[in-house]
């Protein structure tokens, strides 16, 4: 649930039209890594570097070695590339510092000791790219994991949230039954499930910024793919969540100036 930005990083998607800053919503759908375009210095075969492409959390890519060693993924576009998400790792946990490099070995964001093994999110200035390295550093006698790794270019919402939403961090939810006796004597109570669910309001977007910045394409791709998701990343870098949609969303025009407003219904992790 980090969202780490670059000291050397540049906003590139503030314009007259749509002037935005580091806190409006960003959300990590957009996403070019393949099963072919995907590398690792050390892997074990039955959990290899190809398995960070898919958005599964339950299939991973694990080492079978310690010290510096790179996922690589080589860059088949010019487009320019500007995040880095992965979810499902070992990094916090294991204490494994992290860092971002281009082809050259340049770092563009490092190094980075993360909090925890919750979803992350590395932003730095959009460029185009020959190769995107995530480079890990582990200790004696520690195997990096990581179970989905995003590198694509954000989308970042016209609009900040103020209210009305509860970030996914928060949103906990549970599946619990509760005992209860013949007489009404509390028993206990069983948790049998528990996910994180929240809606992320999203309203007064222009029409112009709707169509042409991406956001009707992103809501075809999270009809099948999960995202990442920070509501507000600079006042809460910690409230990042990968998550998924668990009801279609329809965007809807109103007010003379056809504004759209829709509510994103989500579940993830956290």
């Amino acid at each position: 649930m980090s969202l780490v930005i670059s000291q050397n990083f540049v906003l590139t998607d503030a314009t007259p039209e749509f002037p935005v800053t580091l806190d409006h919503p960003v959300i990590g759908w957009h996403n070019i890594v393949t099963p072919t375009n995907i590398s690792a210095t050390f892997a074990d075969p039955d959990h290899p570097a190809s398995n960070v492409a898919n958005p599964a959390t339950h299939l991973e890519w694990r080492s079978i070695g310690d010290g510096g060693q790179y996922l690589t993924v080589t860059v088949d576009t010019v487009d320019a590339l500007d995040y880095v998400g992965i979810a499902g790792h070992n990094f916090g946990s294991e204490q494994i510092p992290v860092s971002i490099q281009d082809s050259l070995g340049n770092t563009l964001l490092g190094d980075v000791l993360l909090p925890d093994d919750s979803p992350a999110l590395f932003r730095f200035t959009a460029q185009s790219f020959s190769q995107i390295k995530l480079y890990m550093q582990a200790p004696a006698g520690v195997l990096p994991r990581v179970a989905v790794m995003y590198v694509g270019k954000l989308l970042v919402l016209e609009r900040k949230i103020y209210v009305g939403h509860t970030p996914l961090t928060q949103a906990r939810r549970f599946n619990v039954q509760s005992g209860r006796s013949e007489s009404g004597k509390f028993l206990g109570r069983i948790v049998l499930g528990a996910w994180r669910e929240t809606v992320i309001p999203l309203s007064l977007l222009s029409p112009e910024w709707y169509r042409d910045h991406g956001g009707d394409e992103f809501l075809a791709v999270a009809a099948g793919t999960p995202f990442f998701f920070g509501w507000r990343p600079q006042s809460y870098p910690y409230e990042i969540g990968y998550c998924w949609t668990i009801e279609d969303p329809m965007p809807v025009p109103t007010g003379p100036s056809n504004r759209i407003a829709f509510d994103l219904k989500v579940s993830g992790i956290v």
